[in-house]
């Protein structure tokens, strides 16, 4: 892959000495990459592609050399410009097939994982040498500044942000991740390879960090080996990885103390505030308040239950305008500026009096008192006392608890219930008697599925359509013939030429693409974290 003045091996993960057409002094392409080098006439493209061409292929696997398949062994920078020549002028991409167009996207992400990569290795060896240089000009016996002379990353964000026109904190927060990647191979190997978003690396970086804190350096060796394995076996979303993370690290933190019933108060309930900052919108500020978790879920299925409707006909906001606007009004105790005079029956003073219902998932064993943690479905695992503040009803009464009951085996809802009512066992549920699902049934289908079941897609259940795989009358209204689609997807899935979808009693969907690739989305798993490899949590209400 040819950056500037470099030609970088995408295999081999090292860079050679490489002159550019133009001659070594080259200032557009030196210095500001490949898009400015518009000094370039048609002939020194072409003679620009054939050298990158000549030494630049990516080594395919045996079984690939094997099919004698000669696009694998292309690099995807070579793939990338078989579709679209290396030329910055509009290319003309009417005649392109939608699955070249389809590998333009995916090897230009393979190109920017590895530069990524390559971006880390360059600023830990910048920082190695400052820090070197550093020292010597600020010798300390005992290695500790006494004063302000010395700085922990040798003044190198300073330095690297005035070249890029980034702050010191955005490029300090790229050299702990620089740092963090230099330590962990496994991610490191993805992200230059080109197997693995940048951001999902920086995202699984993070988590492997926190997790650190609980496990010993084998184990946590361990968990990013399977974390990565995991990622590669198919396309999969930040929200997916932050689910699987989470799980793993709450179960971690629960094990390190004991196990969940021995579970203290989380320590970051110290960290809780709030703080304001001028929003990219104008007129708009960012309100950010960190909560303990029994809190913050108690204030947002508030908000939900409050602003889920519009206050008259003639309401024009969305559901998330309703909630800002009913947030200003429940802290201030009157109407937002761009709320509704309708909202001030909804200021907490007096209190106001609604009934907040919150789901918590519990397996089956429990309901005999097992010792299994309890979740949130559309925010995740609860550390223990954050699980019990939840499930006693933590606040005043205007927040229920509904246990979902599932099977600790397989993951699958089995039941639902509310309270003191009696469970709803979903195998029992009849089927419907014309188009509309019973209330009973539409809640067994969103809570079944969890977010919508189009792939990658995270909306919440609650938000989405239930909807027929075979549309009625040709189906029937039962739980295997519906599953939850967000508006979006739903109409995909009914006009997009080209795609079809299948679902197997189970409740596995199948989607067939336009181009024939298929992927399949399973319901939503309820199962705890597991010592071992967790499965495979597709899709997690996040």
């Amino acid at each position: 892959m040819c950056v500037g003045p470099e030609r970088y091996d995408s295999n081999m993960c090292t860079s050679q000495a490489f002159e550019s057409p133009a001659g070594p002094s080259a200032p557009g392409l030196v210095a500001n990459g490949l898009a400015e080098a518009e000094w370039l006439d048609s002939d020194q493209w072409e003679q620009w592609e054939e050298e990158c061409e000549a030494g630049d292929v990516l080594a395919a696997s045996d079984g690939e050399r094997g099919r004698g398949d000669a696009e694998v062994q292309r690099s995807p920078w070579q793939r990338m410009m078989r579709v679209f020549p290396f030329d910055p002028r509009p290319v003309d991409a009417s005649d392109v097939a939608d699955s070249d167009l389809l590998g333009v996207l995916r090897e230009g992400e393979a190109m920017i994982s590895q530069i990524a990569a390559r971006q880390a290795q360059a600023l830990v060896e910048l920082r190695r040498r400052r820090l070197v240089g550093q020292a010597a000009a600020h010798p300390h016996p005992d290695g500790v500044c006494p004063g302000a002379c010395c700085d922990d990353d040798g003044w190198v964000a300073t330095e690297v942000g005035a070249q890029m026109g980034l702050s010191d904190r955005q490029v300090a927060g790229r050299i702990d991740t620089a740092l963090l990647l230099s330590r962990h191979l496994a991610v490191a190997t993805a992200l230059s390879s080109g197997q693995v978003q940048s951001w999902t690396a920086t995202r699984l970086l993070d988590h492997l960090s926190t997790l650190s804190t609980y496990v010993s350096d084998d184990r946590l060796a361990e968990v990013e080996r399977a974390t990565v394995a995991w990622l590669l076996t198919k396309p999969r979303t930040v929200g997916q990885l932050n689910a699987r993370m989470r799980r793993l690290i709450l179960a971690a933190r629960a094990a390190a103390r004991g196990g969940a019933a021995c579970d203290p108060a989380p320590p970051g309930h110290a960290d809780r505030g709030v703080s304001i900052t001028p929003a990219s919108t104008p007129g708009l500020a960012e309100l950010v308040a960190l909560l303990p978790e029994a809190d913050a879920l108690a204030i947002r299925a508030t908000l939900q239950a409050l602003g889920h409707d519009p206050v008259d006909a003639h309401d024009p906001r969305s559901a998330q305008q309703r909630q800002a606007d009913l947030l200003v009004t429940m802290v201030t105790g009157s109407p937002g500026l761009c709320g509704r005079a309708e909202d001030g029956r909804c200021a907490l003073h007096p209190p106001v009096q609604i009934q907040v219902r919150l789901d918590v998932t519990v397996p089956v064993d429990s309901l005999s008192g097992g010792p299994q943690p309890a979740r949130v479905p559309g925010y995740g695992d609860l550390p223990a006392a954050s699980a019990r503040e939840v499930t006693t009803g933590a606040w005043g009464g205007t927040c229920s608890a509904r246990p979902l009951v599932y099977d600790p085996a397989t993951g699958r809802l089995l039941g639902l219930g509310a309270g003191g009512v009696r469970m709803v066992w979903v195998d029992e549920l009849p089927a419907g008697r014309g188009y509309e699902h019973s209330a009973t049934l539409d809640a067994a289908v969103r809570l079944r599925d969890g977010t919508c079941r189009a792939p990658g897609c995270l909306r919440p259940a609650a938000r989405c359509d239930c909807d027929h795989v075979v549309p009625y009358p040709n189906g029937p209204t039962t739980l295997s013939n519906s599953c939850s689609l967000c508006r979006r997807h739903h109409r995909l899935k009914t006009h997009a030429p080209g795609w079809a979808m299948s679902m197997r009693a189970d409740g596995e969907v199948t989607w067939t693409t336009p181009t024939g690739w298929q992927v399949t989305t399973h319901p939503y798993d309820y199962r705890p974290p597991q010592d071992g490899p967790l499965p495979d949590p597709d899709p997690p209400p996040f």
